[in-house]
């Protein structure tokens, strides 16, 4: 089991043993490793989907979006889970629908078996970030929190590379249906260590009924920071993952015409960028907490970076270079930022379910922006004028970086209020 913290110290001063921030963190980030490979390596083995199955680009999209879309429905019940049984059970539990959803998808020969094994693994990997920020928040001390999740998500975003070049070089070993079967392998393995290693936090298990739980879930999603902050990281983030996890692969495919040795250098190196740009957020984060300055500003300006970035990529078409996909995997990490800003914001109580529901809607944006990207291209591409896929593709990116501007403007308000009120709370009454 995992070793306490020793008693009578201020949690919020406390250093975490390192056995201890090892015990709590290790089990959590090699989940979370895994969920990043589960979510990104459609974009690796598009081609042998579409050439084994038949698959359409709105078929591709469609069938890839099913991962989001059941990752975010089950954020919301997942939060009271979280607050009721805590990571250990929820977790573990979940991640075996994840082993049966890759076994499925290894066997599958049709789109709607794909699709149902797609959903079990969005499903199955839907805790995995956020039952490793309760466990973190319950602890963990306050000061530590940034650093924990931003070396949480740069684990995660190893994951993402690992579904890049590494995966593709394994699809040509040994086919993408046995790759599938040794992920779920190894989230069997997660699983059992997740359940043996990991000690739920105080107060997990008390009475109380459902009713209760749903009051609660309504008072979390009627929290100032939630309504600020939910919905402009929801659009910015949903669509930067909608991106990276799919259709960055068929862009460098269709429009820059890459092979596909290329192309899996490309993702990868992005994803580079994504780990490093993890890393650099909590560093910063950190820091600029100690200057006085809200890390939403961070977040702030590196979503501004991520947006140019993009802009930048579809005026330059399929003449991008690969140094500007990599800005784009590092800025991709800026508006995730604010998942760090929960426990400082948030009653304890109610962290579980702001976390869950923040994350539903980058989810459930992200599966709209696959489907949508994917359904524009088919569109644009088999219009009377018979477009080049060129065409098709900028039009469809530049409709998704409208959308998430849309969101970035409604974070910048939220800071902009939000410092406000801190004026106001200092001067007092």
């Amino acid at each position: 089991m995992m070793p306490e913290l020793p008693p009578g110290e201020d949690s919020s001063q406390r250093k975490p043993r390192l056995g201890f921030l090892l015990c709590l963190m290790l089990p959590f980030a090699f989940a979370y490793f895994l969920s990043h490979i589960f979510r990104t390596v459609n974009a690796v083995i598009a081609p042998d989907l579409m050439e084994t199955i038949g698959l359409s680009a709105a078929d591709l999209g469609l069938l890839t979006s099913t991962f989001m879309l059941a990752f975010a429905l089950a954020q919301l019940p997942l939060g009271v889970l979280l607050d009721l049984f805590g990571p250990r059970r929820v977790e573990a539990t979940l991640l075996c629908l994840a082993v049966l959803g890759g076994v499925l998808f290894a066997a599958a020969d049709n789109v709607i078996i794909l699709a149902m094994a797609r959903a079990l693994m969005g499903l199955g990997v839907a805790a995995c970030l956020m039952a490793a920020l309760k466990a973190m928040t319950a602890d963990l001390p306050a000061s530590w929190l940034m650093t924990a999740h931003c070396l949480l998500v740069a684990v995660g975003g190893l994951g993402a590379i690992m579904a890049t070049a590494p995966a593709e070089f394994l699809v040509r070993l040994m086919g993408w249906r046995a790759v599938f079967l040794m992920l779920a392998g190894a989230t069997a393995i997660a699983a059992i260590v997740i359940f043996v290693l990991i000690k739920d936090p105080p107060g997990t298990h008390r009475r109380t009924t459902w009713r209760r739980e749903v009051v609660g879930l309504r008072r979390a999603l009627s929290h100032r920071f939630f309504l600020g902050v939910g919905p402009a990281v929801g659009l910015i983030q949903g669509g930067f993952m909608a991106i990276q996890t799919l259709w960055a692969g068929p862009w460098l495919y269709a429009v820059a015409g890459l092979d596909r040795t290329s192309v899996g250098r490309y993702l990868l190196l992005m994803a580079a960028g994504m780990v490093a740009g993890y890393l650099a957020n909590g560093f910063l984060g950190a820091r600029v907490s100690k200057w006085g300055v809200n890390p939403i500003m961070v977040a702030i300006g590196g979503s501004a970076l991520l947006l140019c970035s993009l802009c930048t990529i579809i005026a330059m078409g399929g003449h991008a270079p690969l140094s500007l996909w990599i800005v784009y995997g590092f800025f991709g990490t800026s508006a995730p930022m604010c998942f760090a800003l929960i426990g400082r914001e948030v009653p304890l109580q109610y962290v579980g379910r702001v976390s869950t529901a923040m994350n539903f809607l980058v989810f459930a944006a992200a599966f709209a922006f696959q489907w949508g990207i994917g359904a524009i291209i088919k569109l644009w591409s088999s219009g009377p004028a018979g477009e080049s896929p060129l065409l098709a593709y900028q039009v469809a990116f530049s409709l998704a970086l409208i959308v998430q501007l849309l969101g970035w403007i409604w974070l910048v308000r939220t800071a902009l209020a939000m410092q406000r009120a801190a004026i106001v709370a200092d001067q007092g009454p």
